[in-house]
């Protein structure tokens, strides 16, 4: 027999029961209540003017302009389009010309609900969206964990302060309610599987299952690809009952699915005219599968990337990481003291990697399974028992389609793999049910370290969002016309700062610096601002307008912004 096992469930004991206030803490809706409040806390730590990604400022931008107008249009406007029709300059890098309104926004449900919490208590607000759908991921943790013979409670705790899920928890972007959209999908579909009583075990539930993916999918395009990994192993967990009942339920999941999609696709067509997230989604296929270096690249990054050093000695030290977190977590879970001590060497071990990658500062973890090690605890239990088939399954079957089609050169500066956060979640869930049957200091410690590079992500998203704010700021208040180069989602970034009027310019590239200061000259501008990270890219001449002084703002991690003047003679 393997030294090397996960201890049966242990019986009931009729010890006496926790004191009343636990045992309210442990009721779902108890429990909501107080890690919505936790969430609340947290986001005290960050600038709400700052985020976690410039996808999030282009949102909150959009916000700005609805509230300017007093409209619900998510049309950004362009001070300069009557010499700039084509939006080049555009300050908010990304943003398209859509049945002619200015839009950066992805999903515009999101932004919608956003609209009233924003008019009634602006960007603090606004971030009770995500923070629902980190509690409802939770929740869902808490389901699935119970449908794998688990009493749920450690899960609902574990996803949603020991995950990614908390980092996105607290940054207005979509990601949490796309996730928990998935997630309560699969458990849905799973008791269909499962024949479980109720409404769900039929067609119906398949079809609730599929419209869950389908609303998951107007946030979230990887929803599309878990939805296919999830369909395919519920359909091979049930392939006894005959090819009609499959048939008829994977029927009843696609129109499920197609549903919220449609749905979208009508109000996108309302508003802008046109489909936004089909688009995206047919853009993302057609470029799948090309550039493969780049694709191993990204890949990598999102599963064991550092965001520390050059190249292949990121992924050889997160690989590392991941190893040394592997051998702990099979280790504590033996049965034999001695392998049990050795595991404790390993947590060490990989405890020093992660000092050593951050002992330089805080900054994005991209890998997966860097970001939680509850993932990784996962993987290695996944064997252990039946029950852990089919979500180890799902997690790993969408794992390199989404490498396939993920937005390719973003997958550095993210936190935990986001094109990945729902693998993560799955096997989270599975980590957290083997840890309730293992001795509690060995389940503490790997909670421990979980919880800490959790707390490292809130952390680095406190530093960023407040350096940002600073720093755009300082730009806002600069009197002149402001054009950045060399940091193209500058004013993105900035998205709270934005007003329709705000005479700001982006030039994606320092070759296109010289037409920005022609339109400026076009439109008799006697100086401006630009906004550089390096000094070199302000030339001494930018058309009619000479160089004038410069002055730094630092940001964050040794990085400072350049703002120099120019002034026509």
């Amino acid at each position: 027999m393997s030294a090397i096992a996960v201890a049966p469930p242990r019986p009931a004991v009729p010890s006496a029961s926790p004191p009343n206030r636990l045992r309210v803490l442990r009721r779902p809706l108890a429990a909501c209540a107080l890690l919505l409040v936790v969430y609340v806390g947290l986001s005290y730590a960050k600038d709400p003017r700052a985020f976690l990604s410039t996808d999030t400022g282009g949102k909150v931008a959009t916000l700005r302009a609805m509230d300017a107008r007093h409209d619900l249009s998510p049309d950004l406007g362009y001070w300069a389009h009557a010499v700039d029709p084509h939006g080049v300059y555009h300050p908010i890098a990304l943003t398209q010309q859509v049945g002619g309104q200015w839009v950066n926004v992805t999903t515009l449900p999101m932004i919608y609900a956003a609209y009233p919490l924003y008019e009634l208590g602006g960007l603090r607000a606004i971030l009770l969206l995500p923070m629902l759908g980190g509690v409802l991921s939770a929740l869902g943790a808490r389901a699935l964990d119970r449908r794998l013979g688990g009493r749920g409670d450690l899960a609902f705790w574990l996803v949603g302060l020991a995950t990614p899920v908390v980092v996105y928890s607290i940054d207005f972007w979509e990601h949490t309610l796309g996730l928990a959209a998935m997630v309560w999908g699969i458990v849905v579909l799973f008791d269909v599987a499962d024949r479980r009583a109720g409404w769900h075990a039929d067609w119906r539930g398949a079809l609730v299952g599929g419209a869950l993916f389908g609303l998951a999918a107007t946030m979230r395009t990887e929803a599309l690809v878990y939805a296919a990994a999830t369909v395919a192993v519920v359909a091979w967990s049930t392939r006894g009952r005959g090819i009609g009942s499959l048939v008829r339920l994977g029927t009843a999941a696609l129109g499920g699915l197609a549903l919220p999609l449609l749905a979208n696709q009508a109000l996108e067509e309302l508003v802008l005219g046109t489909g936004l997230r089909a688009a995206r989604a047919a853009n993302a296929a057609s470029v799948g599968g090309l550039h493969l270096v780049a694709r191993v690249e990204d890949a990598l990054t999102t599963t064991v990337g550092l965001n520390d050093y050059r190249g292949a000695l990121d992924w050889i030290l997160g690989g590392l990481i991941v190893v040394a977190l592997a051998v702990a977590a099979r280790w504590l879970l033996a049965t034999d003291g001695r392998r049990r001590r050795l595991g404790w060497v390993a947590l060490a071990v990989a405890v020093l990697f992660y000092a050593l990658r951050l002992k330089d500062g805080l900054g994005f973890l991209p890998g997966l399974l860097i970001a939680s090690p509850l993932a990784v605890a996962g993987l290695v239990v996944a064997g252990h028992r039946p029950e852990f088939r089919r979500p180890v399954a799902i997690a790993l079957l969408a794992l390199p389609v989404v490498w396939v089609f993920e937005y390719g050169g973003g997958a550095e500066p993210q936190w935990g793999g986001r094109y990945e956060l729902c693998s993560g979640l799955l096997l989270a869930v599975v980590a957290a049910v083997a840890l309730e049957r293992v001795p509690w200091r060995h389940a503490v410690a790997v909670v421990a370290v979980a919880g800490a590079i959790s707390a490292a992500g809130l952390a680095w998203l406190s530093v960023r969002s407040h350096a940002f704010a600073h720093v755009e700021t300082v730009v806002a208040a600069e009197p002149n016309p402001v054009v950045t180069t060399d940091f193209p989602h500058f004013f993105r970034e900035g998205g709270a700062f934005y007003t329709p009027t705000r005479r700001w310019l982006t030039a994606e590239t320092p070759s296109q610096l010289p037409g920005a200061a022609r339109l400026l000259a076009r439109l008799d501008t006697p100086s401006f601002t630009l906004v550089s990270l390096q000094a070199q890219q302000a030339p001494a001449r930018l058309g009619p307008y000479v160089r004038g002084p410069a002055r730094l703002v630092p940001l964050f991690s040794g990085n400072t912004v350049h703002l120099t003047q120019y002034t026509r003679p």
